[in-house]
């Protein structure tokens, strides 16, 4: 303990350099912590190199990244939970009620510094705000690979936002909607027009009536190719969406959402994977025909098997485990992006099962 105090005031003491970006984002952190802020800029950069001394030496201690929100975000557990199989009674459009399960889900903690390493280089750094309307769109962060992305973003309206509805209701099921009354839509798509599917996951704990956290997971309905970008499409209206008419003119633009490349992805013959995403062409291998292969739910089994033994059950249809962020059925691939970030280097194989047969993928062996 000794040892660690003289080392700590050793640095205290040195004459530290920072840009402003790091100093903001630690400010930041020292400001999350709970520290009063102080006004001296003495004061301030002892604060900064008081955290930085901290996160260097002691193990365990906060992690002062630029992107710890997105990551927390995304694939956390501070604002999402975990459940077990839920039962709900639904209408079924007869008059009466049907029993219906939703599988049991798990999240899990994020270690920020792995998260770092693993695709802190592919995150977008500087927000990007947009007024659309009487809403403000702010986009936090995005990164992407050649199969799907993530953003998490903010919507607020003075007096409420009305363009967007979400709660935990939509969180387990598809996702939040725009709304009826809502005078302008987004979307995903790519520079050569591949579009992207998605699911938003709205925070009902950071959330208020004038202030909505969105994480929305997307997946690409075809790969991008290496070159293509990643837009975000924003159609206005002169009206509500359900006054539109053939007739209507909706104004487009489109927003560059990164200058970031491709997350890297991995490749076991039909089926690729990154940190955030995996692929499988269903009509290869799996003794499924075209048709069948084309229908998500002749997916049974999915998981992801470390080189410690350790395992990640992506899904599974028997014991009604769905641990993914979001899955799409797309021509004959099953896409889907994880609930948690992935270590591609420690994967050991990808196990596989459809309705008919089912394979190992040894990633060890490549």
């Amino acid at each position: 303990m000794r040892e660690s105090e003289k080392r700590i005031k050793e640095i205290l003491s040195q004459e530290i350099q920072i840009s402003d970006m790091v100093e903001k984002r630690i400010q930041d952190t020292y400001k999350r912590l709970g520290e009063k802020k102080t006004s001296r800029k003495k004061s301030k950069r002892v604060a900064t190199a008081a955290i930085a001394a901290i996160c260097l030496i002691l193990p365990g201690a906060a992690y002062a990244s630029s992107k710890s929100e997105f990551f927390q975000a995304m694939f956390g557990n501070a604002t999402k939970e975990s459940h077990d199989i839920i039962y709900k009674e639904v209408d079924n459009g007869k008059g009466g009620k049907t029993t219906v399960s939703i599988p049991s889900k798990e999240y899990v903690p994020v270690d920020e510094e792995k998260a770092e390493e693993s695709i802190g280089k592919w995150v977008m750094e500087e927000p990007i705000t947009k007024q659309i309307g009487s809403h403000t769109l702010c986009i936090e962060s995005f990164a992407y690979d050649r199969n799907g992305a993530l953003m998490n973003f903010t919507l607020e309206r003075k007096g409420g936002v009305t363009a967007l509805a979400g709660d935990d209701e939509t969180n387990l099921a598809k996702g939040a909607n725009f709304t009826n009354e809502s005078d302008f839509y987004f979307t995903w798509e790519s520079e050569k027009g591949v579009p992207g599917a998605d699911c938003i996951y709205i925070d009902t704990k950071r959330g208020t009536p004038d202030k909505v956290y969105g994480y929305a997971y997307i997946i690409w309905v075809d790969a991008l190719e290496e070159d293509d970008k990643p837009l975000l499409r924003i159609d206005t209206y002169p009206c509500a969406r359900k006054d539109l008419t053939e007739d209507t003119e909706i104004a487009t633009e489109k927003i560059q959402l990164t200058d970031k490349g491709q997350i890297p992805v991995k490749s076991l013959g039909e089926v690729e994977y990154s940190p955030i995403s995996l692929s499988v062409d269903m009509s290869k291998g799996f003794e499924l025909s075209e048709e069948e292969a084309k229908d998500p739910f002749c997916m049974q089994h999915l998981e992801i098997v470390y080189k410690d033994r350790n395992n990640y059950v992506i899904y599974d249809s028997q014991s009604q485990v769905n641990n993914s962020s979001y899955v799409l059925g797309s021509g004959t691939y099953y896409k889907t992006i994880f609930n948690r970030l992935v270590d591609v280097d420690e994967i050991k194989e990808i196990r596989i099962e459809s309705t008919k047969v089912g394979k190992t993928f040894m990633a060890d062996e490549n």
